[in-house]
């Protein structure tokens, strides 16, 4: 780790989040899934519908971006979408069953991934690690708005 003590904190945030999706895109590629697809996935409650609105809010993405990652998501019968009963210029999006299964056996899948991630990093360096992420990152929500 002696490289990495130089590099600024944001760069090695960078390089550290690319080394995760390339081997989270690896893992998920014979689920003919990626990594975005599998984020919204995973947002989703199994008993609440969302519009395309809401859920682009929750998964910090613009409503165009997840329109296409819903249209494939569609496809592979992972989400549903129907009218809204409040409001009909509006649809709702829907977990499937297909979809909540898959989410769950990948999750196994990427728990394993995780342990690696953390393999020799304490449960208390973990817990300080992630708030100072959470920290980071409600600096730069303040920064962006």
């Amino acid at each position: 780790m002696a490289k990495c003590e130089r590099k600024p904190i944001g760069r090695l945030l960078y390089m550290t989040a690319q080394a995760m999706t390339l081997h989270a895109e690896k893992v998920l590629k014979p689920y003919d899934m990626t990594v975005e697809q599998l984020h919204i996935l995973k947002n989703m409650d199994e008993n609440t519908a969302l519009s395309h609105q809401e859920l682009s809010k929750i998964v910090q993405k613009s409503a165009a971006n997840v329109t296409r990652i819903l249209d494939r998501l569609e496809r592979k019968n992972y989400i549903r979408r129907e009218k809204n009963p409040k409001d009909r210029r509006s649809i709702l999006v829907l977990i499937t069953a297909q979809g909540r299964d898959l989410v769950a056996e990948v999750s196994l899948v990427l728990e394993a991934f995780t342990k690696q991630l953390t393999r020799g990093i304490t449960i208390e360096e973990q817990d300080l690690f992630t708030q100072i992420l959470c920290t980071m990152q409600g600096n730069l929500e303040t920064t962006i708005k």
